[in-house]
C-alpha cells in the first residue's frame, strides 16, 4: 500500500478487497466490511463515501495489479515462443494463485464493466494507446518475420486468453463430469501449461 494511505484505510481496504472477491458488489454490505477492519460503520463512510466508490477503488487495484503483473515481465521479450510461453505460464500462475479475480472480472462484465474500462484507460491498455505492453503488434512483428504461420493476431491472443482461463471459469461443471479431475491441483495446472503451448506451437511454427 502507498504510504499515504493510514493504518485505518489499510484495514478498509484489505477487509473490501476480502468481501468484495467473495461476494462482489451486489452481495457485498458495508456493514460487512466495516465488521471485518474491525470499525464502525461511521468510520468507513467517513474514508469511503459510498459502496460504490469503495467497490471501484477495491476493483481497480486487484485488477490493475492483476493486468500490471501480467504483462510486464513481458516487455523485453521479442522471441515469440518465449513470449507465448511466458504469457501462458504467467496467466495460469496468476489465476491459480488468486481464482476469486476471475469472478471479479465476471461480475464486472456482467455489469456492464465501466469499473474494468477505467482500469485499461488508465493502464493504457485501448485501441489508440497499445499499453503497457503490446502482445498484438508482436504477434503481428512474428508473422513478417515468418517466425510463426500467417495467422489473424488478434485470434491469436483470443484463443490463448481463453484456452488458460477456460478451467478456472468451467471448474464446477469439468470436476462433476469428468471423474477425479482437481483442477486446482499443482500437477494438472503444469501440465495445463504444458498442453496449451505444444498445441499452439505445433499450429503455429512454419
Amino acid at each position: 500500500m502507498s504510504e499515504d494511505i493510514s493504518p485505518t484505510e489499510n484495514k478498509i481496504i484489505t477487509a473490501a478487497t476480502s468481501v468484495f472477491l467473495k461476494k462482489g458488489k451486489y452481495g457485498a454490505r458495508m456493514q460487512e466490511i466495516a465488521d471485518l477492519a474491525g470499525i464502525n460503520k461511521a468510520l468507513l463512510h467517513y474514508y469511503f463515501r459510498s459502496k460504490e466508490k469503495l467497490y471501484r477503488y477495491i476493483f481497480k487495484l486487484e485488477i490493475g495489479k492483476f493486468l500490471t503483473t501480467l504483462f510486464s515481465t513481458l516487455k523485453p521479450i521479442d522471441d515469440i515462443y518465449q513470449l507465448i510461453q511466458i504469457f501462458i505460464n504467467n496467466y495460469i500462475d496468476q489465476l491459480y494463485k488468486n481464482p476469486q479475480i476471475i469472478r471479479f472480472f465476471m461480475w464486472e462484465l456482467h455489469h456492464g464493466g465501466e469499473s474494468l474500462k477505467d482500469v485499461f484507460e488508465e493502464l493504457t491498455i485501448t485501441k489508440s494507446k497499445p499499453g503497457i505492453f503490446p502482445i498484438i503488434q508482436k504477434i503481428e512483428f512474428a508473422i513478417q518475420q515468418k517466425q510463426i504461420k500467417k495467422v489473424d493476431a488478434q485470434h491469436l491472443f483470443f484463443s490463448i486468453i481463453g484456452m488458460c482461463v477456460y478451467v478456472f471459469i468451467a471448474q464446477p461443471l469439468l470436476e462433476t463430469i469428468i471423474p477425479n479431475l482437481d483442477i486446482m491441483n499443482p500437477k494438472f495446472i503444469e501440465k495445463r501449461k504444458i498442453e496449451i503451448l505444444s498445441l499452439l506451437w505445433n499450429g503455429l511454427k512454419p
